[in-house]
C-alpha cells in the first residue's frame, strides 16, 4: 500500500506537470501583457543546415506559450506579492500599501549608476545644438522630462530598496547643465513636488490624467501657446484605469483603480490608420486649432497627445529613437518643436543624439596633424537614408575632459568643419556623431578629418578619403 501511494503522487506529480505541455494543443498562451515579444516556434533547419539550437530556441517558445501560463502567472504572482511581497516580474516592483514601480526606475531612486561628468555634458551638448537647430529653422524648442513615479512617491518603495547609494542623480546633474546652458526646458519634478494631491497612478508608471492636465498646461504656458487650461471642464472621478504594471503583474487579476475623466470631447482627427496612442507615429489635424507642433516622446506622452492635438492645427507625433528632427522638421515645416523623455531615460541624449543637421564653425587655421587609433567610418544613416552618418571614437590617449571634437568635410573644392554631436557608448565618453545631408555634396569622393581642441589647441587627429557614390 506504501508504496501504490508513492506511485500515485509520482503519477499525480507527472500529470500535473504535463497539463501546461498538453495543453498547449487547445488552449496555448499566444498573446501576453508583458513588455516582451513571445518566442516564436524555432526552425528545424536554418540556412539549409540544421538548427544546432533547436531545442534550447524550442525551450524558450515553451515558456511563452505552455497552456494556462497566464492564470498560472497571475497565481504565482498573487502568492509572491500578497504573502512575501515581491514581484515575480523582472520589470516590477510590488511596494506598500498597493502602490507598483518600474524596475527599471529603481537605480535612478537609488543613486546608483551615475552618469559620469563627461556623459553629462555629451547630453547636455547634444540638446543645445538641438535648440539651436531647431530655432535657427524657425521653430520654438522645448524641452521636458516627466519624473519616474517614485521620484515624486518614493515612500512606499519596498524596504530593501530604502538604503540610497547617494543623494546626487541624474536628473540633478543634467538640469544643473541645462540651467547653465539657456536650454528652454519645463521643469516638471519642481512642478509636481509643489502639488498637495498625488498625480502619479499606484499600479502605473504614469501620471494620472489630471498630472497630464498639468505637464500640458505648463508645457503651452511657457511656448506662450493660447490653449485650454480645462480649469472649468468637469472630470469625473472613475474607478476604471488598469494600470500596466498591474496588467504586467496579474495578467488575469488586474484590479481598476481611479482615474480622472474630463468631460470634454475631442476637436482633432487623425491623418493617420491610428489603432491608439501607442502607435510609433500619428498625425493629427483639428479646423479649430492654430499653429503645428512637432512632438518626440515617449509613452508618458500618450495623456499629452490628444491635449496637443486639441490644440494645434496640425500635429506630428513621433515615439522614434533618435529623434529624426532634421527629417521632420524639413517635411512638415512645424511652429513648435517638444521633446519629451522620462527620467529613467535621459541617458539616451548622449547615447542615441537626434538626428539634426550640426552647425558649421570657424576655428584656428593652425592644427598640428598626430597619428593616433581614433575611429572613422561613414555609413548611410539607418535612421534617415537622406543623410550620411559620420562617427567615430576619440584615442583613449587624447581624451581629456573638456576637450571638443568636430569634424572637417572637404568635398570638391568646399571646406566646412562642423561641430559634432558627442556620442557615449559601451567603451567612452568620447564619441562624436555628424550626420552630413546627401544633397550638400556634389563630388563622389570626400575628405574627412577629425580634430580635437584642447583649450586653444587644435590637432588632427584623424582623416580618410571615402568613397561616397550612391
Amino acid at each position: 500500500m506504501k508504496n501504490a501511494g508513492r506511485i500515485g503522487y509520482i503519477v499525480l506529480c507527472l500529470l500535473v506537470c504535463a497539463v501546461p505541455f498538453a495543453g498547449m494543443a487547445v488552449h496555448a498562451s499566444n498573446t501576453t501583457t508583458e513588455n516582451k515579444e513571445l518566442a516564436s516556434f524555432p526552425d528545424v533547419k536554418k540556412n539549409g543546415k540544421w538548427n544546432m539550437d533547436f531545442m534550447q530556441e524550442l525551450g524558450k517558445y515553451f515558456e511563452d506559450h505552455f497552456a494556462f501560463r497566464a492564470e498560472l502567472v497571475t497565481a504565482d504572482a498573487k502568492i509572491q506579492s500578497n504573502v512575501f511581497g515581491v514581484s515575480n516580474a523582472d520589470t516590477v516592483t510590488v511596494g506598500t500599501d498597493g502602490w507598483l514601480y518600474y524596475t527599471a526606475t529603481v537605480n535612478d531612486y537609488l543613486g546608483q549608476d551615475v552618469m559620469s561628468r563627461r556623459k553629462i555634458a555629451n547630453a547636455v551638448h547634444n540638446l543645445s545644438l538641438v535648440q539651436q537647430y531647431v530655432q535657427e529653422n524657425g521653430a520654438a524648442f522645448l524641452l521636458t522630462i516627466p519624473p519616474n513615479k517614485n521620484s515624486l512617491y518614493g515612500e512606499n518603495m519596498p524596504y530593501y530598496f530604502q538604503k540610497k547609494a547617494g543623494s546626487v542623480q541624474n536628473i540633478d546633474l543634467l538640469k544643473e547643465e541645462i540651467i547653465k546652458k539657456n536650454i528652454s526646458y519645463t521643469d516638471l519634478f519642481s512642478l509636481f513636488e509643489e502639488q498637495k494631491e498625488v498625480l502619479y497612478l499606484k499600479r502605473d508608471s504614469h501620471w494620472n490624467n489630471k498630472g497630464a492636465v498639468l505637464a500640458y498646461d505648463a508645457l503651452l504656458s511657457q511656448l506662450k501657446v493660447e490653449h485650454d487650461r480645462y480649469e472649468t471642464t468637469k472630470n469625473l472621478r472613475l474607478k476604471e484605469e488598469y494600470g500596466d504594471l498591474n496588467k504586467m503583474l496579474y495578467p488575469l487579476a488586474a484590479e481598476p483603480e481611479w482615474n480622472y475623466s474630463y468631460q470634454k470631447e475631442d476637436i482633432f482627427s487623425y491623418k493617420t490608420d491610428t489603432k491608439s496612442v501607442e502607435d510609433a507615429w500619428i498625425e493629427t489635424e483639428n479646423s479649430k486649432g492654430n499653429g503645428s507642433l512637432l512632438m518626440f516622446r515617449d509613452s508618458f506622452g500618450n495623456t499629452l497627445l490628444p491635449l496637443m492635438a486639441n490644440t494645434f492645427a496640425e500635429g506630428y507625433f513621433s515615439k522614434g529613437v533618435p529623434q529624426n528632427i532634421a527629417g521632420y522638421m524639413g517635411m512638415y515645416q512645424p511652429d513648435v518643436v517638444i521633446l519629451e523623455k522620462v527620467e529613467r531615460n535621459i541617458s539616451e541624449f548622449a547615447e542615441e543624439p537626434p538626428l539634426i543637421e550640426c552647425p558649421v564653425t570657424e576655428i584656428a587655421d593652425q592644427m598640428e596633424r598626430v597619428n593616433t587609433e581614433t575611429s572613422l567610418n561613414m555609413t548611410e544613416s539607418e535612421n534617415n537614408a537622406n543623410y550620411w552618418e559620420i562617427s567615430g571614437s576619440l584615442e583613449d590617449s587624447i581624451c581629456k575632459k573638456n576637450i571638443k571634437i568636430y569634424v572637417k568635410v572637404t568635398d570638391g573644392e568646399e571646406q566646412k568643419i562642423y561641430e559634432t554631436l558627442s556620442v557615449t557608448n559601451n567603451d567612452t565618453d568620447y564619441g562624436y556623431r555628424l550626420y552630413l545631408s546627401k544633397k550638400k555634396l556634389s563630388t563622389d569622393k570626400v575628405g574627412v578629418e577629425v580634430i580635437v581642441e584642447d583649450g586653444k589647441k587644435y590637432q588632427i587627429v584623424k582623416s580618410a578619403q571615402i568613397d561616397v557614390k550612391n
